[in-house]
């Protein structure tokens, strides 16, 4: 491979894939590299749902997939030109345009210009809270993890106790179309109409991805914003957040295990780690 000057080395295209597996976590869904052109620069992977827990609720959505894996493979292989995915999600086309039931995929190609940087993006955390008395926090919460809901519900009483005024707003993710359109406007009311914001929990790779795009709403706007990660999904929140361009996404890290145990243990935990969420979101009693 002795003077190479485009192309990709297939060891770390390998390297790059294990990693990027890792961080999106098995139970929703698994990256696998396929063929590997040194020479031309071409990468094909696949991504299946096949050995996955919770199905495709739990998956990082399919452009956001492509998203993250461009993103990493660029920032390690200057000399690629183009990547394919095939995505066993992707619906097949029908003849009259619509699309059919998701089978087996076509494949996706996404052409990358070889000369194109990867953009270091926003490094600003956005602004510390500072005093919780008479601030009114919103926490977004979602619609999958009860646990969450527990901890959120110890938070509050903390907040409350420190003089915050507290709103909840539900997420119910992957809404599309008219009903998807109401659920955003409604989401960004509420973010209208708050000081901070915390939002999770980023658990899988679907909810990670919306749990830190509700958070970016909120710090784009230039709020005091949080996003609740468990240990296994911190990378995959951080990598999406550079992704979008704002990398200084303030996060408060909770056990993986936090959806396990009893619902005692986590509201023990909950109000054992509220100084934590204090820290992460600059804010004081």
């Amino acid at each position: 491979m002795t003077g190479m000057v485009q192309g990709v080395r297939r060891a770390t295209v390998a390297r790059t894939v294990a990693e990027l597996a890792a961080l999106l976590g098995t139970e929703g869904g698994t990256l696998a590299l396929g063929a590997v052109d040194e020479y031309a620069g071409t990468v094909d992977l696949s991504f299946s749902l096949d050995d996955a827990d919770c199905g495709d609720n739990c998956a990082l959505p399919p452009d956001q997939l492509r998203q993250v894996v461009e993103t990493r493979l660029r920032s390690v292989l200057p000399g690629l030109t183009a990547l394919r995915i095939d995505d066993s999600r992707r619906p097949v086309p029908t003849g009259a345009g619509g699309a059919g039931p998701a089978g087996p995929a076509p494949s996706s190609i996404s052409v990358l210009d070889p000369t194109g940087g990867v953009v270091p993006g926003d490094p600003d955390p956005g602004p510390a809270l500072g005093s919780l008395r008479g601030r009114r926090v919103g926490v977004r919460v979602d619609v999958l993890w009860q646990a969450w809901d527990q901890t959120v519900d110890e938070w509050i009483v903390e907040l409350e106790r420190a003089g915050a005024i507290v709103t909840t707003w539900r997420r119910a993710q992957g809404l599309k179309g008219t009903e998807g359109e109401r659920k955003q406007a409604e989401y960004d009311a509420f973010v209208g109409g708050v000081d901070a914001v915390i939002s999770g929990l980023a658990n899988c790779g679907s909810c990670t991805s919306w749990s830190v795009r509700d958070g970016l709403n909120a710090l784009n706007r230039g709020l005091p914003t949080v996003v609740a990660a468990t240990e296994h999904f911190v990378g995959l929140a951080r990598t999406l957040a550079a992704d979008n361009g704002r990398p200084g996404l303030r996060l408060v890290e909770l056990p993986s295990s936090l959806n396990t145990l009893p619902q005692e243990q986590v509201r023990a935990h909950a109000r054992s780690s509220f100084p934590a969420l204090l820290d992460a979101i600059g804010a004081v009693r």
